[in-house]
């Protein structure tokens, strides 16, 4: 057997592997989108809840400077963390939904043991991790992305700065609701980009993860013989139960009325009890060696041997155990009367 070492790895994992690989809870995810859809859910609650979300905060910060919640400071930190938690729980709770569904969608729910890899804190390891393709890879792709997310930041920065002199000729409200616009523009159109980048990132750890679990093809081999069966161990189950049936079948050859042959390639033993039968049954077959067998059997135990080619090989087609059609009852009937009346003259 070739060793899998030498082996290419050129095949797609098997469901199989990739359902094992799962609890091991290796899925394909991607950090990053997953904290663009948390952050996403965020910004989408500015967006909409911004006005309500400041005017909460504005009206606690004012409670809390004109003592509206009393002097007591223990009680008026109390009273503050309470309403900090009220304004901010839509937000985490926004926040976790986002994670978790975003979680599901890139790979399911996944169940895996907690436990600590001690292996996994060894510095050197990490060091090596560090210098691996995979991570300068990692590090190639952060550096594309804040560098192209600084000249966004750039960008934008240079377009707000040409709205900003006309904002000391606005009134106070226009002012605050314009500087709201430009931070919220500024903060969507970042947000997009990085989007973007999540997305494609995504994509490529899963292209990345589905490498890693690619399989060789004596891997594959291998895995169907685990699902399937040793061909040679199924061999020699169905050889064992073979010879058990037969064994079985032998058994009950003394116990037959008659043998019917062919006479040398079959025979077909068949028992009848008129008062416990409705009609007579086959209860032994075979061909070749095994027929030669029934009528050894069958002359040990003065069993009658009667040879009929066109009966037996007409029982011969039918189940072990079934009972004769209708259309060989007379011929059977025939083969049955002259073995009684056979009997009768001893």
């Amino acid at each position: 057997m070739a060793d899998d070492s030498f082996q290419e790895k050129t095949e797609q994992a098997t469901s199989r592997k990739k359902d094992k690989a799962k609890e091991k809870g290796q899925v394909a995810r991607s950090r990053d989108l997953t904290s663009m859809f948390a952050m996403g859910g965020i910004v989408m609650l500015f967006y909409f809840g911004g006005e309500y979300f400041f005017r909460s905060m504005a009206d606690m910060m004012g409670g809390v400077l004109s003592f509206r919640y009393g002097n007591d400071p223990s009680r008026v930190s109390g009273i503050a963390v309470i309403e900090g938690i009220r304004i901010l729980a839509p937000f985490f709770l926004v926040s976790v939904v986002s994670v978790i569904f975003i979680s599901v969608a890139q790979g399911g729910f996944v169940k895996k043991e907690l436990k600590i890899e001690i292996e996994k804190l060894n510095p050197v390891e990490g060091i090596k991790n560090l210098f691996s393709m995979k991570g300068l890879t990692e590090l190639l792709k952060s550096l594309l992305k804040f560098s192209v997310g600084g000249w966004i930041t750039y960008y934008i920065i240079k377009r707000d700065l040409e709205v900003l002199p006309s904002l000391s000729a606005m009134a106070l409200n226009d002012m605050i609701k314009m500087s709201g616009k430009l931070i919220m523009d500024a903060i969507i159109t970042a947000f997009f980009y990085f989007m973007v980048v999540a997305v494609i990132s995504y994509f490529l750890e899963k292209w990345q993860f589905e490498r890693s679990l690619r399989m060789t093809k004596q891997e594959i081999k291998e895995e169907h013989k685990e699902i399937d069966g040793d061909p040679l161990i199924k061999a020699k189950i169905k050889s064992i139960q073979r010879e058990a049936a037969r064994k079985r079948m032998m058994q009950e050859v003394p116990e037959s009325t008659v043998v019917i042959t062919n006479p040398q390639h079959l025979a077909v033993a068949i028992k009848y009890a008129d008062k416990e039968m409705s009609a007579p049954k086959i209860v032994a077959k075979g061909a070749g060696v095994i027929a030669a067998k029934i009528k050894e059997v069958a002359a040990e135990h003065g069993v009658p041997v009667v040879e009929d080619r066109p009966v037996a090989r007409a029982l011969f087609k039918l189940e072990l155990n079934a009972f004769i059609p209708q259309e060989l009852y007379v011929a059977v009937a025939r083969i049955l009367a002259s073995i009684y009346k056979l009997k009768g003259q001893v």
